[in-house]
């Protein structure tokens, strides 16, 4: 008979041990989810003598953001956006009744391009240039108001162009499935992967180049902004706080405490995230420029797996984004009155996005005493846009 090695006992745990494993590995991630928040303040030395000095301070967190995002490649210098045109379909796509539309590409990093649509005002310069990031299961083409699938009051793409903006709408990833239960986004995240790369660090490069061409083309300073429902309010938020260039953002459909992470879809895993930055550290890395979180309805799906991995997504609720937006609020309420955080909730949290009393906020923010333009006519389409390579 064996005898038990030195300083051990006889396993005698009975029932299905598999199974037991997996629970307490459940119960240890849930755990150190939840505690994560308390470690996070030993990871930042913030400086709150001078917005200066602040924004200095806190540069360490945003080269590890940037890191474990895979933003690390060199962008592109490009002098301007390129048409996406031929002679049978020319880049003019659409017209309102006060900006014309066209299809657009730019480079990002080495081979990587952006693709969207820019809406230009015909009259005057633009009074603020935009970046408007739809979520990854809408198009460019929707936001503008050129395709069906986006309520007219959230078109918040052809509402600014509407009110004199210059807008820039990229075209995201969607999920649809390439396999089955497996999406493109996570397809393309496992590739990533591979490579110390992120899905959402490439698309945040794509972003961050078009934040180089509006800076170097626009001379005389007109206002930056960036504003993103769901899966573009992810991008919108991680690209505000990278880029202090970006003056305003607007995050709709997104912002909360992020304790869920693990249920939502694969593509937003990204590793040692949440030992430094939830919402509330990113939306303070924007301090002391202006960040408008929009409580308002979010992209809704269940992803059943299969090849991909299941998950789900939910509207935040509004007593999470309150709360995560208070310790936002707390994280820099000692730099000054003009860092804190504006909430904005439509119908109780629940609401249409892109809310009159969001955008209005953005555009204040970004042109003061400029008003939001009445909501407009649906563009004229003139033929259809290039489909994406």
């Amino acid at each position: 008979m064996s005898r038990p090695c030195l300083g051990t006992d006889p396993l005698v745990q009975t029932g299905d041990i598999a199974s037991q494993l997996v629970a307490g590995v459940d119960r240890f991630l849930l755990r150190e989810l939840a505690q994560s928040v308390a470690r996070r303040p030993h990871h930042w030395q913030r400086d709150f003598s001078s917005p200066r000095a602040y924004t200095a301070s806190i540069e360490p967190n945003r080269k590890r953001l940037a890191h474990i995002l895979g933003v690390r490649d060199e962008r592109i210098p490009f002098a301007g956006l390129e048409w996406m045109g031929t002679t049978a379909r020319p880049a003019l796509i659409g017209q309102g009744a006060s900006y014309d539309i066209f299809a657009v590409r730019w480079p990002a990093f080495e081979d990587v391009h952006g693709e969207g649509l820019l809406l230009v005002p015909r009259k005057g310069p633009p009074i603020a240039d935009i970046i408007a990031l739809p979520d990854a299961g809408q198009s460019p083409a929707q936001c503008a108001g050129l395709a069906d699938g986006i309520p007219a009051e959230s078109q918040f793409a052809r509402r600014l162009a509407e009110s004199g903006c210059r807008v820039v709408v990229p075209l995201l990833i969607d999920r649809t499935e390439i396999l089955p239960g497996l999406t493109q986004r996570e397809y393309l995240y496992r590739s990533a992967y591979e490579l110390g790369r992120h899905l959402i660090g490439y698309e945040v490069q794509k972003v961050l180049a078009l934040v180089d061409w509006y800076r170097q083309e626009n001379t005389d300073k007109t206002g930056l902004g960036i504003i993103g429902w769901g899966e573009g309010g992810l991008l919108g938020l991680y690209a505000a706080a990278l880029d202090t260039r970006i003056d305003a953002t607007c995050i709709s459909g997104y912002f909360n405490d992020r304790n869920n992470l693990w249920q939502e879809p694969l593509d937003r895993n990204v590793f040692g995230l949440l030992d430094q930055f939830g919402d509330a550290e990113l939306a303070a890395m924007v301090a002391p420029r202006r960040l408008i979180v929009e409580a308002a309805r979010g992209p809704e799906l269940i992803l059943s797996g299969g090849r991909g991995a299941p998950a789900r997504l939910v509207t935040p609720k509004l007593k999470s984004v309150k709360r995560e937006a208070a310790r936002a609020w707390k994280l820099v309420a000692d730099l000054e009155p003009a860092a804190r955080t504006e909430l904005v909730v439509s119908g109780n949290g629940q609401g249409p996005y892109g809310s009159q009393a969001a955008l209005q906020a953005l555009l204040a923010s970004l042109a003061p005493g400029k008003k939001l333009a009445k909501n407009g006519p649906v563009p004229r389409k003139l033929c259809p846009p290039l489909e994406p390579n």
